[in-house]
């Protein structure tokens, strides 16, 4: 594998966790917004509703966009230094 090729394959890499990220970020988005209607209905309802599973699956999904910006700044690291 030449450089060329090895610096290609590192912005496709790029280029997915950048869509992987843009993924999480608006998946914990809506689960955020899941959790606060859930709470209000649990609230107006007097129902039990699974609001802890979702707060955690939140925090799950932050915890992924976190992993995702860090392995893009070691691609992009990477790439910088080839």
């Amino acid at each position: 594998m030449s450089i060329g090729e090895l610096r290609a394959a590192l912005d496709a890499v790029a280029g997915l966790a950048a869509e992987a990220r843009g993924h999480a970020a608006a998946a914990a988005e809506q689960l955020g917004e899941a959790v606060g209607a859930l709470t209000e209905l649990a609230e107006r309802s007097g129902e039990t509703l699974p609001v802890v599973e979702l707060g955690k699956a939140r925090e799950e999904v932050d915890v992924l966009v976190t992993t995702l910006n860090a392995a893009a700044e070691l691609v992009a690291d990477l790439g910088a230094r080839l």
